[in-house]
């Protein structure tokens, strides 16, 4: 009776497991667009400088950042 049980329990796993995969490549074969239709998604294609800058000016970076922290901070001291 063993034998009968094992083997019936593979049967089942060796369906289920075909099933799935039908079910998968179902799936995948719809999520690709039909011939006719217009992708959802276009492309978007954006013209980069490939050329980088000469020099990279830090400091200027810094007191700009220093700047507004600065006129930030005495706004919220006007407003507080």
């Amino acid at each position: 009776m063993s034998l009968e049980w094992a083997l019936g329990v593979l049967v089942s796993w060796v369906l289920v497991g075909w099933v799935c995969f039908r079910l998968g490549r179902l799936s995948a074969s719809s999520a690709l667009p039909m011939p006719g239709k217009k992708p959802s998604h276009p492309s978007v294609f954006v013209d980069m400088d490939d050329k980088p800058p000469m020099e990279i000016d830090f400091e200027a970076g810094i007191r700009a950042n220093q700047r507004t922290l600065r006129k930030n901070s005495s706004q919220e001291e006007a407003s507080g």
